[in-house]
């Protein structure tokens, strides 16, 4: 029998998750997902992690081989943002290593990034406390986004127990992003979800995203951190 799943090789050197039948159209299983997780969100990530597991026993199960994929192919890049909304939902849940573990995996399969995974690969070794991982993807992250000063300032915060005034400059640079942050509130409501879901979000709403992603690892793993960073950016 043929399987749902076949990774077929391209003369681009690169690869291709072809599917067949219902279990193997991965467009369609995220999709599905999505819409379940309005009313079931376990389910919807169970969903999308059986996803996950179906797409990793098509790919080598030699960890030394690295599969390009390519994300030009509808189906492939599905595969590849099942990759990468699984591992946002064990992020979440707080199972960093997991999380950690499947984005390393997505951004091997494609080192120019298009799901921008560094920066959630970031959050990770960040929850994880792993800074010589961190260290080694500094390069990859983008000084223009909030995510660089962020680290420096919880890295002074790791080593002496306070974020300084000179130190949260580079993150207090990013306006909306120290807003937020400072913020007593930070609804996901009916507005904030029309926006960050526009075409062209507002940076108030990519500053509450961010904020959602990053804040609740913060708050569990370096307890006053926020409050540090808090003082000295208001």
């Amino acid at each position: 029998m043929r399987p749902f799943l076949e990774l077929e090789p391209t003369t681009d050197q690169n690869f291709r998750i072809i599917g067949h039948g219902s279990r193997g159209n991965l467009t369609e299983r995220l999709e599905q997902s999505f819409k379940i997780e309005e009313q079931d969100i376990e389910k919807a990530c169970m969903m999308r992690f059986e996803a996950f597991h179906d797409i990793v026993s098509t790919l080598p199960d030699d960890e030394q081989s690295i599969v390009e994929l390519d994300r030009n192919h509808p189906n492939t890049f599905a595969a590849m943002k099942i990759i990468y909304c699984s591992a946002i939902d064990h992020y979440l849940e707080g199972n960093y290593e997991i999380a950690a573990a499947q984005l390393e995996m997505l951004i091997d399969c494609d080192g120019e990034d298009p799901l921008e995974a560094t920066e959630q690969l970031a959050l990770c070794y960040m929850g994880l406390g792993d800074w010589e991982c961190l260290e080694d993807i500094m390069g990859d992250l983008s000084d223009k986004r909030p995510i660089v000063p962020l680290i420096g300032c919880l890295k002074e915060f790791v080593q002496s127990g306070a974020v300084t005034t000179a130190t949260a400059k580079g993150f207090d640079r990013f306006k909306e992003y120290a807003a937020e942050f400072r913020a007593t509130q930070h609804p996901a409501d009916e507005q904030y979800a029309a926006q960050i879901n526009s075409e062209r979000p507002s940076r108030a709403a990519l500053a509450r995203q961010f904020y959602l992603s990053a804040a609740p690892m913060l708050m569990s793993e370096y307890e006053g951190f926020i409050e540090s960073l808090n003082g000295v950016t208001a």
